[in-house]
C-alpha cells in the first residue's frame, strides 16, 4: 500500500534521489545534464535537492511503501503563495551552477521562460516534478501523489498547471483532469506539453444543525 505524506527533514535527500532516478531517462532532463556526463547521478541529485528545498516543505509530498516504509516517490509543487522559478533561489542557483554547468543553466532558464508563456493567470499550483523509483513503477505511486495533493488543491477552489514530458505522463495527467493548453516550441523543451486543470468546486459541507 502506498502512503503519502509531507516531506520532512529526514526525507528531503531521499526525495531528491528518487526524482533523480525517475528522471534519468527523461528527454527534458537529458537536455540539461546529458547522458554520459561526468558524475551525472550526483549532479541530478543536486538539481532535485535544490528543487525540493526551493519550494519549502509545504510544497513537497513523498510516497512510501506503507507508513514509515521506504521512500519510493516524490512530488514538488510551487504553491500559489510561492511560485517563482526555482533558479531564482540562491541555494538552488548555487547547486545548479555545479550540477548543470553553463550550458545546462542556459537551457534551464530558456525552459523556464518557455513554460512561463503558458502559465495561467491567477493563483495556481504548479507541479514542478513528480516521479517514482524505478523499483516501484506500476504500483500507482504517481496516481497516489497526484490524488493526495489535488484533494488539497480542490479544497482551495484553485487551478493547477504542469508540463507533461512523455506520452505516458500526459495520459496520467489527463485522467486527473488536466488538459493541454498549447505546446513548447523552443527546442530545449521540445515534446513538453503544458497542461492546466481548471478549478474544482470544494465538496459541499452538510448544513450545521443545532441539537434539540
Amino acid at each position: 500500500m502506498i502512503h503519502v505524506e509531507r516531506v520532512g527533514p529526514r526525507t528531503v535527500r531521499a526525495a531528491a534521489r528518487v526524482l533523480a532516478a525517475a528522471f534519468a531517462d527523461d528527454p527534458a532532463v537529458a537536455r540539461l545534464v546529458p547522458p554520459g556526463a561526468r558524475r551525472r547521478q550526483a549532479r541530478l541529485v543536486a538539481v532535485f535537492t535544490g528543487d525540493v528545498r526551493s519550494v519549502g516543505r509545504a510544497g513537497v509530498d513523498v510516497a512510501r511503501r506503507g507508513p514509515g516504509g521506504e521512500v519510493v516517490g516524490a512530488a514538488v509543487w510551487r504553491t500559489p503563495a510561492g511560485g517563482e522559478p526555482a533558479l531564482r533561489h540562491p541555494l538552488v542557483a548555487l547547486r545548479a551552477a555545479w550540477a548543470l554547468r553553463p550550458a545546462g543553466l542556459r537551457a534551464a532558464r530558456r525552459y523556464d521562460s518557455a513554460v512561463a508563456e503558458h502559465l495561467p493567470a491567477g493563483p495556481c499550483w504548479h507541479l514542478h516534478d513528480i516521479g517514482a523509483s524505478p523499483s516501484a513503477r506500476g504500483l500507482g505511486v504517481g496516481r497516489a501523489l497526484l490524488e493526495h495533493r489535488l484533494a488539497e488543491v480542490d479544497a482551495t477552489g484553485q487551478q493547477a498547471f504542469l508540463e507533461a514530458t512523455t506520452p505516458a505522463s500526459r495520459r496520467l495527467y489527463e485522467r486527473h483532469g488536466f488538459v493541454a493548453v498549447g505546446e513548447i516550441t523552443d527546442p530545449v523543451g521540445a515534446g513538453a506539453v503544458p497542461m492546466r486543470r481548471p478549478p474544482r468546486r470544494p465538496p459541499l459541507r452538510p448544513p450545521h444543525r443545532r441539537g434539540g
